[in-house]
């Protein structure tokens, strides 16, 4: 993965959230506005895992939309899996602990879901959310760092995740798991392997999120069950990237 990006309320948020991360110990840079297409100011940091990520304020609507006078549900006509928008990035590194720390601390994220190793106290997922979704980002421990675990997109319904499935199997995509279910998040979820072998997600549902609500924590060893709730039971090409 290059990069992940989050877009701020405001362009004064950039300094912000710049002097937060300082504060502990990240460096930022700034990037000029009109360096990407029309993209506007924005900043750029790396975790301790070796993932890069930037925030950004303003960015230019693409010439298909959002529609924005009496606007049709669809620009043009729906096509292929019926993803609506990008849901969130599974990231795996060695150090998750202190990458989650950057944006809890600067970046005003909130962990909604741990998967914990309660014996030896390792972290082994942590799923953090800046909105109502169940996750906005995880982190997955693994060995190597600047790793991407999966890519996921949004889909409005069970119904949709099924749809999907159909697709596969209609193009021969290489299925890595599922249609099934999360027991981190609740969401509905199929996964599927890109012809570049990068895995990618459609996922519906989960729980509305709320920053007050109390976190929850999966034990290690009902890791399978948090993981994929039906099966309970991980598979092995699952835990590699």
């Amino acid at each position: 993965m290059d990069v992940m990006g989050f877009k701020v309320a405001k362009d004064a948020d950039l300094d912000h959230f710049t002097e937060r991360l300082l504060d502990i110990g990240v460096h930022v840079d700034v990037i000029p506005a009109g360096e990407d297409p029309g993209v506007g100011r924005k900043i750029r940091f790396n975790t301790p895992t070796q993932h890069v990520f930037e925030l950004y304020a303003e960015m230019a609507l693409s010439a298909t939309g959002p529609a924005v006078k009496n606007p049709d549900v669809w620009v043009v006509e729906p096509r292929g899996m019926r993803a609506t928008r990008f849901d969130h990035c599974a990231l795996n590194g060695v150090d998750i602990a202190s990458s989650a720390k950057i944006f809890v601390d600067a970046l005003d994220f909130s962990v909604a879901e741990e998967l914990v190793d309660e014996t030896s106290g390792a972290r082994l997922g942590i799923f953090l959310s800046c909105s109502n979704k169940a996750h906005d980002v995880a982190f997955l421990g693994y060995p190597e760092d600047g790793k991407i675990h999966h890519t996921s997109f949004n889909l409005e319904s069970w119904h949709d995740v099924g749809h999907a499935a159909d697709i596969i199997s209609r193009y021969d995509i290489s299925l890595d798991i599922g249609p099934t279910r999360h027991g981190i998040t609740r969401g509905q979820t199929i996964y599927f392997f890109d012809p570049s072998g990068n895995r990618n997600e459609t996922f519906s549902g989960g729980y509305i999120y709320y920053p007050d609500n109390p976190q929850r924590l999966w034990q290690a060893e009902n890791a399978g069950k948090a993981i994929f709730y039906y099966e309970k039971a991980l598979n092995d090409r699952f835990l590699t990237v």
